[in-house]
């Protein structure tokens, strides 16, 4: 049986789906068969950063009864994908209370070890379908007062769905006074907080490119935070390579 996650925000433009892409493609890293899903219907952004220039079948055919959701999943750049469709028409008929019904075929049929449900941002209808969806929430916020009080609101809904684990993740990290540190995020969310990833240009510039951080930059120091998050998640412990200056720091000191 899969785990059944989702990946849930406040708001946009907090890197949700650029995380979503990138915590795939860190899990298939560990041998892990992974499917992430394109549940945000309205505007769905999620084929794109993976690098998928095209394609036939969409969640919305299967939600609207088209198609059997195991016929759905594509494999591209190491995870396996559904996305959603770009296109107004296919709105039409799209019903996204059917999405836990789906996900429960997928698992049956997929041996799927991850299934990642990468959420519509808020708490509207597509976002609460997931919520009530994922048997698992990673909460994907930046680090400033606006967007960390959604996330109480977030945990509270999850709760009166059902006995769902709940998890933090820190993003566009910059270090500033007026930003919650991340030593104090567990205590202050009362929720497991999974790792942080710094802000970076080279991310902006890699979701811009459509090409995943994991495959634009896999030796940085960012691409480790993304596979320490995803050895977090499987419960494993995960030993960050030394960087050329970490190593010559060692040397000296000897």
């Amino acid at each position: 049986m899969a785990r059944v996650i989702g990946i849930v925000s406040g708001k946009g433009g907090v890197g949700k789906t650029t995380f979503a892409a990138n915590l795939g493609i860190a899990l298939s890293k560990f041998n892990k068969k992974v499917v992430i899903i394109d549940c945000n219907i309205s505007t769905p952004h999620l084929a794109y950063y993976l690098g998928v220039k095209s394609y036939s079948v969409t969640l919305n055919n299967v939600l609207k009864g088209e198609i059997p959701i195991h016929y759905a999943p594509i494999y591209y750049n190491e995870v396996m994908l559904i996305p959603a469709s770009e296109e107004l028409k296919d709105l039409i008929r799209v019903d996204v209370d059917k999405l836990k019904e789906m996900i429960e075929e997928l698992d049956k049929f997929g041996n799927y070890d991850y299934i990642l449900l990468d959420s519509a941002p808020g708490l509207g209808r597509e976002a609460l379908s997931v919520l009530q969806t994922a048997k698992e929430i990673i909460f994907v916020t930046t680090p400033t007062i606006p967007t960390v009080a959604d996330v109480t609101r977030c945990a509270e809904l999850a709760n009166k769905l059902g006995n769902k684990r709940f998890y933090i993740v820190l993003n566009m990290v910059r270090g500033r006074d007026y930003e919650l540190a991340y030593e104090n995020a567990e205590n202050f969310f009362h929720s497991y907080v999974l790792g942080k990833i710094p802000f970076s240009q080279e991310i902006m510039d890699s979701t811009a490119l459509g090409i995943p951080f994991l495959l634009y930059k896999p030796n940085s120091p960012i691409a480790e935070n993304f596979m320490e998050i995803a050895a977090n998640l499987i419960g494993i412990e995960y030993r960050k390579k030394e960087s050329i200056l970490e190593k010559l720091k060692k040397l000296f000191k000897r």
